[in-house]
């Protein structure tokens, strides 16, 4: 078993107030912290200078480069099946939320989280002999009590325990949603920080007030191999809530509470990590609090854990910068055992096992055939081989025979099974004579068991010898003519629906004049002198006409522009069409290549024998040629289908964006062409002075400022198509916020700038 240590980097907070007199940062990823805690003319041995050797020091670094170097290589290793956790510490303002979350407003700023889902969902559209689904969830620990982020607002709050199945740490009543592709999952994460409870106080204007724990769920199958082992993994994302000092932070009321349970359970959370890293401890106190038990596989567990310690560099924040630090070296003392998860599909190992089975039994017949046993069976015994083996049993008790021959053991259970058939039936057999011989009353009521059916009890028939049958009509015996009349009746008492469905018909009534249909009016046909006429001579002309003339004048660029794009659209689309054609011949001709391949290596083996079985004829090793090439063949196609498929989405996206443009530009056009000058030409129908009418809308009100800044980000996205799915979940969640409606009584998260100790009930 691998140990692996929690790998600790540090990344310090951007600040135009760095305390460099204090803090050190040295080229071997070592901070030394200086401290100026020595009074002057006194001795004071206390220690001065910290020496903290990390993995990693991060130091006015970008988003990407954190990820590139701590967060990469965690997200590879879950898809193959290992548990991944990336956690942030520090104190409260030191930038975790920005490290694992990032900021909306940028796409370059996002975190660890935007980042690790564009990673995965990439990595997963490139393995294609694997079938991989992601499933997402998303919970906060606020003041000690579980809450699901992801949960549905029209379904009543669920009460969230923690528990251990085979070793595992499980979340019950946690939702877990499908995310089947990279916009799906950043859409739940956006929702569920859209759940999440933030304060503001001295230090931080939107200070986390929960321990949030962001998993997906990893689940990867073979495509190529019938196997029935699987991966099951998750990928944790930790943004603890920073630690507070009350005196710093100024929190009063429910911050101040908040804050009281934010720093028990970081304590806690110490002490688990002291005593994991003291291989001597028999007692480690997982369940001390709820963000311990949930992190107990992360800490010391089956897991690559990775550990961002966020730090202030700051002269005021020296003392936090220091624990931050200390309970860095401690994290790194844990040794995790990292292990693939691999479970097994019940289905598909029951296949194998009859399949082993099967194998095993075809050798046994082969051995014994080769022994000459070739009438020995391993098959479930049938009924006639029952009796044969009964009767042989009967012989032997009975001194007929002296011997049994034993073929196997499964013959060994069969006659054991039928002796214990033959002792019951013969203790049945004389427990019947000795109440036939000496009348023996076995029944509660007094009765004697022994005696026959008699005409009084009103029953039909004779018993059948042994007064214990239910007995049987005699061939004289006939229905009463009173019970066929009652059935008679009971046959004709059906209900009309029941008659009707039995293949009555109703009959059919004229409706009534109520149930008429009635008759549409005739349409109204005016007469052609009172239709105005469509375009009267001082109309401008119709807008498909001035489309035209602008498309050969003004708009001719833009013409030729949208034009070549649907033009390359067109081609793209071809040529995807014709490797799809290629792509689809080639299967057909693989899956006759491998048919004809799988008949001549049955012949061979029936004819040859099992011995035959790993020996290949040059026709079919050529077969197996033929085969690895076409194959090779068809990824190679198939990779390019997918990159044309991809140059197709670009196309269209530019063929949509130079269609809006050639539209906007005409409607412009249009405005100061005709509609414009219309106005002003036009003579005035009324006595009121020119100056009362209304302006004419100028170009620049055409497009408002919503319609400008989507066309904008548009362009910018184009630019970027990695930002899509980002900047999609992004919208998704602004209208959200904006349109969804609210549950009453239910507590939400106060807004950025409330006062600190303000929560809203809405």
């Amino acid at each position: 078993m691998a140990h692996n240590r929690v790998k600790v980097v540090v990344r310090v907070r951007p600040t135009n107030n760095f305390a460099h007199n204090y803090i050190e940062i040295l080229e071997d990823s070592k901070v030394v912290v200086h401290s100026n805690k020595h009074p002057i003319g006194h001795i004071n041995n206390q220690v001065s200078d910290w020496s903290f050797p990390m993995d990693r020091v991060f130091h006015n670094a970008a988003q990407d480069s954190v990820y590139n170097d701590c967060v990469s290589q965690i997200v590879d290793k879950a898809l193959d099946g290992y548990n991944g956790t990336v956690m942030a510490y520090g104190q409260t303002g030191a930038g975790k939320t920005f490290t694992i979350t990032g900021s909306t407003e940028n796409f370059q700023e996002r975190g660890m989280i935007p980042r690790a889902l564009s990673h995965l969902y990439q990595s997963i559209n490139s393995m294609i002999e694997h079938s991989v689904i992601v499933r997402v969830s998303y919970m906060e620990i606020y003041n000690e009590i579980l809450t699901d982020l992801l949960a549905d607002e029209n379904e009543e709050p669920k009460t969230l325990t923690i528990s251990e199945d085979a070793g595992l740490t499980v979340v019950k009543g946690l939702n877990v949603r499908l995310a089947d592709n990279e916009e799906e999952a950043l859409n739940l994460l956006f929702e569920g920080e859209t759940n999440r409870v933030i304060a503001e106080h001295a230090l931080n204007h939107a200070s986390s007030r929960s321990h949030c724990v962001f998993t997906v769920h990893i689940e990867s199958r073979s495509r190529t191999q019938s196997s029935s082992n699987f991966t099951l993994s998750k990928l944790n994302f930790v943004d603890l809530a920073g630690s507070e000092r009350l005196g710093k932070t100024k929190s009063e009321g429910l911050t101040k509470k908040e804050a009281m349970y934010i720093n028990q359970s970081l304590t806690f959370l110490e002490q688990v990590i002291i005593a994991v890293a003291d291989r001597k401890r028999e007692h480690v106190p997982f369940r001390q609090s709820k963000l311990t038990h949930v992190l107990k596989d992360s800490i010391g567990g089956n897991c690559n854990t990775v550990m961002i310690a966020n730090i202030w560099g700051e002269a005021a924040q020296l003392e936090e910068t220091i624990s931050t630090l200390r309970f860095g070296t401690r994290m790194m003392c844990v040794a995790n055992e990292p292990l693939q998860n691999v479970h097994f599909d019940p289905v598909l190992l029951v296949k194998e096992y009859e399949q082993e089975i099967k194998s095993l039994k075809m050798e046994l017949a082969m051995h014994d055939t080769l022994a000459n046993r070739s009438n020995v069976s391993y098959e479930t015994y049938t009924e006639s081989q029952q009796y044969d083996l009964q009767q042989m049993i009967r012989r032997y008790i009975s001194g007929s025979l002296t011997d049994i021959e034993i073929v196997n053991l499964r013959q060994v259970k069969e006659i054991f099974k039928q002796f214990r058939t033959i002792v019951l039936s013969q203790e049945k057999e004389i427990e019947a004579r000795m109440i036939q011989k000496y009348n023996i009353d076995l029944t509660a009521d007094g009765s004697k068991s022994s005696r026959r059916g008699s005409d009084a009890d009103g029953g039909v028939g004779e018993t059948d010898g042994t007064g214990f049958g239910l007995g049987v009509a005699p061939p004289t015996a006939k229905l009463e003519k009173a019970a066929v009349v009652e059935t008679r009746k009971l046959k004709s008492r059906k209900t009309p629906k029941e008659r009707v469905g039995s293949g009555g018909k109703k009959s059919s009534q004229p409706p009534s004049p109520q149930e008429e249909v009635p008759e549409l009016p005739p349409p109204i046909t005016p007469a052609l002198s009172s239709i105005p006429p469509l375009h009267p001579p001082s109309s401008p002309p119709t807008k498909a006409d001035a489309f035209e003339e602008f498309k050969r004048e003004r708009g001719s660029e833009i013409n030729r522009i949208f034009v070549e794009n649907k033009k390359t659209l067109g081609d793209k689309k071809r040529s995807a069409k014709e490797l799809a054609a290629v792509i689809n011949k080639s299967k057909k001709k693989i899956d006759s290549t491998a048919s004809l391949l799988a008949n001549m290596r049955a012949e061979r083996i029936a004819e040859e024998g099992e011995a035959a079985e790993n020996v290949y004829e040059e026709e079919e090793f050529k077969l197996l040629t033929e085969l690895k090439e076409l194959k090779k063949g068809y990824k190679e196609n198939h990779g390019e289908l997918k990159s044309v498929q991809s140059d197709i989405s670009y196309c269209q996206r530019l063929v949509d964006q130079a269609r809006q443009r050639l539209v906007q530009e005409f409607d412009m056009w249009y405005l100061e062409s005709f509609v414009q000058l219309g106005d002003q030409t036009r003579p005035s129908t009324t006595t009121a002075p020119l100056t009362a009418m209304a302006p004419s809308p100028s170009p620049q009100t055409v497009e408002d400022n919503q319609e400008k800044f989507e066309r904008l980000q548009l362009e910018l996205m184009m630019e970027n198509p990695e930002s899509i799915p980002y900047l999609n979940a992004k919208k998704k969640m602004e209208k959200r916020a904006i349109y969804q409606p609210k549950m009453p009584g239910k507590i939400k998260s106060t807004v950025r700038n409330a006062p600190p100790t303000v929560m809203s009930k809405v």
